[in-house]
């Protein structure tokens, strides 16, 4: 029977975790451990590895759904990855993780589709785990093509001839990565199908046919020149200009032209994906500064009731207190409402 990974449990524990992994055959009646040379159960040190790996990955997991950091999240992937280069999970999170890294003018699109084809998903469990993820890799890959939409127009209008390439490249990358998705679930429908599978194929075909729809008739208006995808070669995307009048209605007051000094007006930031990190530390903060600000009323009132006796003080000081009990009430409900937009967005993920 092949051998499994096992760690020792009396071995130190500062050690990194590569030098304390050796194999374990699990028909044994008992192992030695090469370092220490004390004897194991076979099972005690495959369950203790098992246990150091899911460690790690939910560590990796609460860091990328739940703190909202897919760079940490992404390094924290490549420490399970070290150890088990073609872990399942490990290879998952880092594919989302290049893509809500992704930036409106540097996609990791293409290496993400690298990381999928490694993957291999054996088992209800795995095949479970494999579609769920699938299904989080869609949501962000819609997430990032609605920002670079809103990044690079303006009124359903490009800012320019390089806006609209930069865009259909990337949405190019967009679609063949679903259709990687699609043709992923299609062939594992023999080992798993539910209800909810079935959707999710249907989903990702209705959403790849819309897409490819608008990489075929996207136009875009530059001084009252249209552009029309035609095709890409060689990774360049070719345009033809067209005549067409837009149907989009533009403000007058805007002029879209290519001129530096009217484009330099309207730069667009490379960020595709909101930064939840500023919420997400500012909801921890609020916490505790309402609790700090309601510990200081609440010694206010009290300090005023025992030792002010002048009604001027005792005025003052209520009114003091008055303030630092209203500022613990807006930062506990700061505190919530950062909390519900945290929750919603890993509901959003889920």
């Amino acid at each position: 029977m092949a051998t499994k990974n096992g760690v020792c449990p009396y071995c130190n524990n500062n050690n990194r975790l590569e030098n304390r992994i050796f194999k374990v055959n699990p028909e044994a009646s008992l192992t030695y451990c090469p370092s220490c040379m004390r004897e194991i159960e076979p099972s005690e040190a495959i369950n203790l590895y098992t246990s150091i790996i899911d460690s790690m990955l939910e560590k990796a997991d609460n860091s990328l759904f739940v703190a909202c950091d897919p760079l940490l999240a992404y390094q924290e992937y490549a420490d399970v990855l070290e150890v088990e280069p073609l872990n399942s999970r490990g290879l998952l999170g880092r594919i989302i993780c290049l893509i809500y890294t992704s930036k409106v003018r540097q996609a990791y699109l293409v290496e993400a589709q690298d990381l999928l084809e490694l993957v291999n998903h054996k088992g209800t469990e795995e095949v479970t785990t494999y579609v769920s993820f699938l299904k989080k890799i869609n949501l962000a890959l819609d997430e990032y093509d609605t920002s670079l939409i809103k990044k690079l127009t303006h009124k359903k209008n490009f800012y320019d001839e390089e806006c609209v390439k930069l865009y259909l490249k990337h949405l190019s990358e967009i679609i063949n990565f679903k259709i990687n998705i699609l043709n992923k679930l299609k062939d594992i429908k023999r080992d798993y199908v539910s209800q909810n599978n079935e959707v999710l194929i249907n989903l990702i075909n209705h959403n790849i046919s819309e897409k490819e729809s608008v990489l075929k008739s996207i136009k875009n208006t530059v001084n009252g020149a249209g552009y029309r995808y035609t095709k890409i070669y060689n990774g360049n995307v070719c345009l033809e200009k067209v005549s067409e009048p837009t149907i989009y209605k533009i403000n007058k007051n805007l002029r879209y032209t290519l001129k530096e000094d009217v484009r330099g007006k309207r730069t667009i930031k490379d960020r595709a994906f909101k930064d939840y990190t500023p919420i997400l530390k500012a909801k921890k903060a609020s916490l505790f500064l309402s609790l700090f600000l309601f510990i200081i009323s609440l010694g206010g009132g009290v300090a005023a009731y025992i030792y002010c006796n002048d009604l001027l003080y005792f005025s003052l000081l209520m009114t003091g207190v008055s303030i630092f009990f209203v500022a613990s009430i807006v930062m506990i409900i700061l505190h919530f409402s950062w909390k519900s937009i945290l929750k919603k967005r890993k509901m959003r993920i889920d």
